[in-house]
């Protein structure tokens, strides 16, 4: 059974439940599924570096370890795609009118709005991925966010509802659990057509910073080793990295 042994740690506040997850395995072994999870979180960090603003005691701020050893280091945008689409799968179960999608490679947004990110940090040992661990920052609760956080959302801004922390918290888990054998039964082909028709932009037209560029692009998929494929307007294509390529001009 998928993540049959594993726990939860609860901590009041931490800097950071993915930095949290790494002390402890540098000092220990943590069962597979095992998930870390704060009230505070006072330093949570973003792709790129960016910092992660969350309410305390509003979002689910949260890390689960992996252990992919059957799974090869080329292909471990695999695991952006589980957790991506656990989170979706957690968001699609609410009574919402908008469907979640991924904005490339793991944010999720809502009504054009950014719902969550997600940050992934894998350990290669040889020919194989030995550990993975990904984080996760869902707004739940909050009401309002900080000018500087421009085009956040939370479940109940959407809904005017409150919602249990712990409740959230065991379906994400669920949802994690059920991809990850997905994963490990080797059904990739699924994994990644549902990541497609998530895709936020998919075949939409929009506006892009390409190698520092600014142009009209069309985003038609991905390509290997789960790089952004978009192709402008003169039908040139490219092939992006995360930091090749801005979305609308504006980064998160």
């Amino acid at each position: 059974m998928i993540f049959e042994n594993s726990g939860i740690i609860r901590l009041k506040s931490t800097a950071s439940t993915n930095q949290y997850m790494a002390d402890r395995l540098n000092s220990g072994t943590i069962n597979e599924g095992t998930v870390v999870v704060t009230d505070a979180q006072t330093d949570g960090k973003g792709q790129e570096g960016n910092t992660w603003e969350s309410e305390p005691g509003k979002n689910l701020t949260a890390t689960i370890v992996l252990y992919p050893t059957f799974l090869k280091p080329e292909f471990q945008f695999q695991l952006t795609r589980i957790v991506s689409l656990s989170v979706c799968q957690l968001l699609g179960s609410f009574e919402i009118p908008s469907e979640p999608m991924i904005k490339w490679p793991n944010d999720i947004y809502m009504e054009n709005r950014k719902i969550a990110g997600i940050l992934i940090k894998n350990e290669i040992s040889g020919n194989t991925i030995s550990t993975t661990i990904a984080g996760l920052g869902l707004n739940i609760n909050q009401k309002s966010f900080p000018a500087k956080v421009p085009g956040a959302v939370s479940l109940t801004m959407l809904t005017g509802k409150q919602y249990n922390l712990e409740e959230i918290l065991t379906d994400w888990h669920k949802n994690m659990a059920y991809w990850y054998e997905k994963l490990k039964n080797g059904e990739n082909r699924i994994i990644e057509n549902a990541y497609l028709d998530r895709m936020y932009l998919l075949n939409q037209p929009s506006v892009f910073i390409i190698n520092g560029v600014k142009m009209n692009a069309t985003i038609k998929g991905l390509a290997e080793y789960g790089m952004l494929l978009l192709e402008g307007d003169d039908g040139r294509q490219y092939k992006c990295s995360l930091k090749q390529v801005i979305f609308g001009g504006i980064r998160d």
